[in-house]
Parts: structure tokens; C-alpha cells; sequence
């Protein structure tokens, strides 16, 4: 099974290549995947798929049913772009300006449908029914969540659930595992300060907002300093500011917005009260006026560790020439796929992708890139999962087996 697996790879990498970069050139941003999610479906059906649009806004589930009576195994890959301007000066760069996919969303998508391509060849090795996810807005860390709103597991509730994520600090031809804890859970906040704008010349008689701000800003970024314990990891990022209009205008309002990542729920609740005391005596002491609100974004994604174990075994087995990493680390990145694992046991994984200086940058970066190469091992990896799926339920039928 391991060469006729790498056989049918070999003959579809070519066109996952092509995947890749007809999505590289069409980046969309997040909510907003019209033109991305009507294409998907379309090479879904072409496939020969059974097809299911607009879930939780532009989401696909596309499914291959063998059997009614086997069980079934869920695969999912994120579509969404970012903000950013490319950089990259590749041939099949954004042609969106200020849109770029510097996050791999379109790499997890070309794998995905190489794998729907190759399984279907290999059908009648398999024995499980097959669910492939498309999911929308999974920069906002919203898509998710509105899949499951919308139904997506109310037909049918696969057993497992899988996904890969491309990362450039592992080299190509490599996958990384870890077993329990992989993600932290991410928060988006927002502060809001409303006072007296004015003439730039008279600031005594002006509530000076950006002033007021970036006050705010130095005393946040003490809180992970200072009032939290070094042995447990925490982040807090201000990634927005906006204020004023002219240069000699103080401006009645300022805005900034950013992220706080944590892996315990303690954690975050001490720096949620501290935010709150900072930002509201701080816009006191200035007479303004605050507004702040914090919501979760995605909860901490915990890898089934039997799960994990199981498919170690099975890309050892299947793919012998991919080298397994063990993460030694959780990372402070967020992730929304954690949402799909609080109801179905599964696991997320990195995917090696660096090669060399163009694809030395990092995720969000405008110059990343992928070495393209590395689809055959993600392909592969999708694929496994898929054919060993007895193996998977073997290993983890334990009576005591439960997800941490």
C-alpha cells in the first residue's frame, strides 16, 4: 500500500501545485470567501463529490459515502487570506492588492482536494465513509463555530477529525506531532476612548486621546511582566491603533485592538481583571471616558493524546521517509479548529515546509511562502489517516480512552 500510495501522489502533485497556486492568486479575506468556496465546490464536484454549500457562511462539506453503514472520518483545511500585501514577487502572487495567503490557508486546501482525488482512485481500500471540510474565517476565529451553528455535524457525526497546518521553522518532509495541549486559546479585545478633541495648540483644553492610549498600551504590556508568573507562558499583542484625522487636530476618540493567549483559564482571568482596572482608572485619571470589551476567539486545541499515538504508527507505516518531530512545545498561536475537537476526538498537525531563503518567513509574514514539494508529504499524511482509519478505532477503543 506504501508505494501505490506514493504512485497515485506522484501522479496528482502536479495538480495540487496547480490547486495551490490558482488559490495563491485569488486570496480572499475572511467571511468574505464567495469566489474561493464557489471554486472549492466546484473541484469537489468535479471529484465526484456530494457537495454541501454555504455552511456557516461560505463553508463546504464535501463528502465521499462508500457505505451508509460505515462510520466516518472527517478532514478539514481553513480558505481564508489576510490583510497583508504580498511580497513575495512570486509568478502566481496576490493579485489582489492588500490580500495575500501568508498563512498556508491555500496550501490546506490544495492538499485537501489532492487527497479527495487520491482517495477516490484508492476507494476500495478504504473503510470509512469520508467528510472533507472547507472552513471559512478562520483568521477572525469565527468559522468554526458558525459551521457548527449551522448544522454541520447534524446529519452525520464522523468518529475522527483531522487537519494539518504548513509551518516554515520545520523542514520540508517533516511532520510535527504533540499530544495533548497544541494551541493557545486567543482573545480579541478592543478599547475605545471617547474625550474632548481640539486644536493641537490648546491641548490644556483637550481630553488627549492618543495620549491617553498610548499610556494604556505601556501599562498592558507590564501586566505579562510583571503580574504573571514566567513559568506559564502568556502573550498580549496590540495589533491596531487609530486616532485623529490631521496632524494638528487632538482627536475626541482613539481605538486599539490586539490579542491575549493563554493555555490556563486562571491565567486569563488575571489579566482580564488587570486590563479592566488599567484601562478604566487610566481613562479616569485623564477625565475620558472608556470603553473595553474582550471575547474568547478560540479555546485552547487539545490533540487526543491516543489519537496522536495511533497516528504516529500510521505515518511511520505509510510514509516511512517523513521524519516525525515530537513538539516539545505547545505553540501561543490561536487556532479555531479547537472548536471541531471539543466535540470529536482528533488531532492537528504541522507540516514541514521550509527549504532554503524563500521560504525561510515566518506565518503573516508578506514574503511567506511554502516549498510546494511538501504537498506530497501533507497529501500523503491526509490520506494515511484515511486508510488506516481500523487502525485509528483499534487504538483508541480503550473503555478508559477519553479526550483530555
Amino acid at each position: 500500500m506504501t508505494n501505490m500510495l506514493q504512485e497515485h501522489i506522484n501522479n496528482i502533485i502536479d495538480q495540487v501545485i496547480a490547486y495551490r497556486r490558482h488559490l495563491h492568486r485569488h486570496p480572499e479575506p475572511s467571511g468574505r470567501e464567495e469566489a474561493t468556496a464557489r471554486w472549492l465546490a466546484t473541484q469537489c464536484r468535479r471529484l465526484g463529490l456530494i457537495v454541501r454549500e454555504h455552511i456557516g457562511g461560505h463553508g463546504i462539506c464535501a463528502r465521499m459515502q462508500l457505505d451508509p453503514g460505515l462510520p466516518w472520518l472527517a478532514l478539514r483545511a481553513d480558505i481564508d487570506a489576510l490583510p497583508i500585501r504580498e511580497q513575495t514577487g512570486l509568478a502566481h502572487a496576490s493579485c489582489h492588492d492588500g490580500l495575500a495567503h501568508a498563512c498556508g490557508h491555500d496550501a490546506h486546501s490544495a492538499m485537501l482536494l489532492g487527497a479527495a482525488a487520491t482517495l477516490r482512485q484508492l476507494r476500495q481500500h478504504l473503510r470509512c465513509n469520508l467528510m472533507f471540510i472547507f472552513q471559512p474565517a478562520e483568521e477572525t476565529c469565527t468559522g468554526a463555530t458558525a459551521m457548527l451553528a449551522d448544522g454541520l455535524f447534524s446529519e452525520i457525526q464522523p468518529e475522527f477529525i483531522f487537519a494539518l497546518h504548513v509551518y516554515p521553522d520545520l523542514p520540508a518532509g517533516t511532520v510535527g506531532l504533540r499530544r495533548g495541549v497544541m494551541c493557545a486559546a486567543a482573545d480579541l479585545f478592543e478599547v475605545t476612548i471617547e474625550g474632548r478633541g481640539g486644536h493641537a495648540a490648546r491641548p490644556h483644553e483637550c481630553t488627549d486621546t492618543i495620549l491617553i492610549a498610548s499610556h494604556m498600551i505601556q501599562a498592558l504590556h507590564h501586566i505579562i511582566s510583571r503580574r504573571i508568573d514566567a513559568q506559564h507562558p502568556a502573550v498580549l499583542t496590540i495589533g491596531e491603533i487609530h486616532a485623529g484625522h490631521a496632524a494638528n487636530i487632538l482627536p475626541d476618540k482613539a481605538r486599539f485592538a490586539g490579542t491575549v493567549r493563554t493555555f490556563h483559564p486562571e491565567i486569563h482571568e488575571t489579566i482580564r481583571a488587570h486590563m479592566q482596572r488599567i484601562i478604566h482608572q487610566t481613562a479616569e485619571s485623564w477625565g475620558a471616558t472608556a470603553h473595553f470589551s474582550l471575547k474568547q476567539a478560540s479555546p485552547v486545541l487539545v490533540n487526543d493524546p491516543l489519537l496522536v499515538d495511533a497516528c504516529a504508527e500510521v505515518f511511520a507505516q505509510y510514509l516511512p521517509a517523513c521524519r516525525q518531530i515530537e513538539l516539545d512545545q505547545p505553540s501561543l498561536g490561536g487556532e479555531d479548529f479547537a472548536e471541531f475537537l471539543r466535540k470529536i476526538p482528533g488531532a492537528l498537525f504541522r507540516l514541514g515546509t521550509g527549504a532554503g531563503p524563500q521560504t525561510r518567513y515566518p506565518l503573516h509574514h508578506p514574503r511567506f511562502d511554502i516549498e510546494e514539494n511538501a504537498m506530497r508529504e501533507g497529501v500523503g499524511l491526509l490520506c494515511a489517516l484515511a486508510l488506516a482509519f481500523p487502525h485509528l478505532q483499534k487504538r483508541t477503543a480503550s473503555p478508559i480512552h477519553t479526550l483530555c
